[in-house]
């Protein structure tokens, strides 16, 4: 049973949900794919995290037509992705690190880039907006800070890639352009599309004393990344890396990141929150104001041109029906 309340035109809407797919019938599941549908379409605002939870379920009964099985909604399946808190001006998200799995086998703390994750940042990013941060900290529980695409979520979805690769594009560019200064308290791996998400914000905080990797595999698991991609790995890394990075593959840990200035800061993990917070109250003076977030915002826009020129934009398909990664969404072992 999942409770959602969304709220529109002055109201709230509340609704139990009975999601027990190993007992639907096709008949009974579009039913309550109606049901989800009519609550998503009522909620205002695109990126309400309950109208979120409903149209991620509502993706979930259609393909699999309400039939028993893994890709059913499990009684443990995850609602809450983030948490977000304000300290002294600074907005504090959080990824949250459940045990667990989505109900199409992704594990929940790996924080892959899917459509309720999605959707829950750009919340978190709204509320934050709305609160009059001055500047936004994101960090993840666990060991991932963000482990890519759900590439599960793809395979189960095919037919939607080139529209997740679209929304996540967007996303990265919404970030990249950000009102207010931006600081990633990188808690663990994040690779592929979870690297990119880590690049593009203004600040990266890594622990030194982490085994975490960033790597971008895509010549390992048979993905062409997209210009946008491309263009946001080049503006955020030195010369030097591209080739290593883009066409190889090559791992890095926290010491030669921070060498190459990929990472700014490395503090020792039983610090890595504090130091992001404190580094981002030290860049509140630059989101400050109205005038000054505006200010901000085409500066960003005008030093990463060629990335917010591509992203999200004319996005084609990067082979994710033909990607070699295997049932878990890493790469195939030859």
């Amino acid at each position: 049973q999942v409770l959602c309340s969304i709220p529109a035109e002055g109201h709230t809407y509340t609704a139990h949900l009975q999601l027990r797919c190993s007992a639907l019938c096709r008949c009974a599941g579009s039913c309550r794919l109606a049901m989800l549908h009519h609550l998503s379409q009522r909620c205002l605002g695109r990126r309400c995290q309950a109208a979120a939870l409903a149209r991620g379920c509502a993706r979930v009964l259609a393909s699999s037509g309400g039939v028993e099985g893994r890709r059913g909604l499990s009684a443990g399946a995850p609602t809450q992705l983030l948490k977000t808190e304000m300290v002294d001006g600074v907005a504090v998200v959080t990824m949250l690190g459940p045990d667990g799995q989505f109900p199409w086998g992704t594990r929940v703390f790996e924080h892959r880039i899917n459509p309720l994750l999605m959707e829950q940042v750009h919340s978190a990013l709204d509320a934050a907006e709305r609160e009059g941060a001055q500047a936004v900290v994101v960090a993840g529980e666990g060991k991932f800070f963000c482990n890519g695409m759900d590439l599960q979520y793809i395979s189960a979805n095919v037919s939607e890639s080139t529209k997740i690769q679209t929304d996540a594009e967007e996303l990265l560019s919404r970030i990249l352009t950000f009102k207010v200064p931006t600081v990633a308290a990188l808690n663990g791996h994040f690779t592929a599309a979870g690297a990119m998400l880590a690049l593009a914000f203004d600040v990266r905080i890594m622990a030194s004393d982490s085994k975490s990797l960033f790597f971008v595999p895509g010549i390992d698991i048979g993905l062409v990344y997209s210009p946008g991609m491309t263009e946001l790995m080049k503006a955020k890394m030195p010369q030097p890396l591209w080739n290593d990075v883009l066409c190889f593959g090559k791992r890095y840990q926290c010491a030669e990141l921070h060498q190459h200035g990929v990472v700014n800061a490395a503090p020792p993990s039983s610090q890595l929150v504090s130091k992001a917070i404190e580094i981002a109250a030290e860049l509140k003076a630059k989101g400050k104001d109205a005038k000054t977030r505006e200010t901000l915002h085409g500066i960003k826009r005008h030093l990463y041109r060629e990335a917010v020129a591509s992203l999200g934009r004319d996005v084609e398909d990067m082979g994710f029906a033909s990607g070699t990664w295997d049932p878990t969404g890493r790469a195939t072992k030859s």
